[in-house]
């Protein structure tokens, strides 16, 4: 047994008797929980549906940031939640709802700028988790996370707030899934450009991100896959070198599909690149190109949007 599955084993270990203890390991941190919080918050919209997905919204007093709209399918849950924050809160905010676990879906969060250091919520009795991709001692830019980070999330976050088997059944619905989308394939011998934002400078997808993992599985050749990083800043001169066959876009309440798509359409230069005059576009949510429960959604969009297109 590996070193990542004693973690595992030791974080499912849950209830002996009446009583409840166990150490959650998160990147190069690690908190003791007596009981299962019941205060949570999660913050930015991966982790919120994760919770959801997972039927523990209940559990949560307050959820922060949504890059785009929650899926009909837990729309109902998520409006029982008492408290949704546009943007991630200031620390002082956060202290004011006496939260006992706070859950990141980025390491943004514990920086000085946000709500600050795990440790200091350590401190105060507060426990956090930040999703396994991000973990950058282990998955530092040059190093392509694999997709076994979600399930990684998914088993220890359930076995968390002890709902290990309802954990279960969503790692075999969404193994199952993504087994079938690979089988595909239906991007080989295809380019692609992934268009997040930017109109100066293009910010997509580097070599090692989720980003990338998205086109990869449906067998898409990123342009930018000689870029270290997660994230790249391109410029449009490589674009236009590269001529993609395919462009994927990042559809997101910063920066919109139909945004991207206009500024390109109207550009004199890329305009003339043969996926925008042909409209070979693939429209992605961006909470589908991140390693959380609809990064399998994702595979599939892209998928099928590249089924559509026929280019092969």
């Amino acid at each position: 047994m590996n070193l990542q599955s004693l973690t595992l084993a030791a974080a499912v270990s849950l209830l002996a008797g009446s009583a409840f203890a166990q150490t959650i390991e998160s990147c190069d941190t690690s908190f003791a929980y007596d009981t299962p919080p019941t205060r949570a918050v999660s913050l930015f919209q991966q982790t919120t549906e994760i919770m959801l997905a997972l039927g523990l919204e209940d559990r949560l007093i307050a959820t922060a940031y949504l890059e785009d709209a929650i899926p009909d399918r837990w729309i109902d849950q998520y409006n029982t939640i008492p408290q949704h924050y546009e943007e991630l809160p200031a620390r002082e905010v956060i202290l004011a709802e006496n939260p006992d676990f706070l859950f990141s879906g980025f390491n943004s969060a514990w920086r000085d700028t946000g709500l600050g250091a795990e440790s200091e919520w350590h401190a105060i009795g507060v426990g956090t988790y930040l999703v396994d991709s991000e973990c950058r001692d282990t998955y530092p830019g040059d190093v392509p996370i694999p997709v076994e980070t979600l399930f990684v999330d998914i088993e220890r976050i359930g076995a968390l707030f002890g709902v290990e088997d309802r954990a279960a059944e969503v790692s075999a619905e969404l193994r199952t899934r993504l087994d079938s989308a690979l089988e595909t394939s239906v991007g080989e011998g295809l380019t692609a450009f992934l268009y997040d934002s930017g109109t100066d400078t293009p910010y997509s997808a580097g070599c090692c991100g989720s980003p990338a993992l998205l086109m990869e599985s449906v067998g898409l050749t990123n342009i930018a896959a000689n870029v270290e990083g997660r994230w790249a800043d391109l410029a449009w001169e490589a674009v236009v070198t590269a001529d993609p066959d395919v462009i994927v876009i990042n559809d997101a309440g910063w920066s919109t599909a139909e945004e991207k798509i206009a500024y390109m359409e109207a550009d004199p230069v890329l305009s003339q690149l043969r996926a925008v005059k042909e409209q070979r576009y693939v429209t992605v949510p961006f909470s589908e190109t991140i390693l959380g429960v609809r990064f399998v959604d994702g595979v599939e969009r892209l998928a099928a949007g590249l089924e559509q297109l026929d280019l092969n």
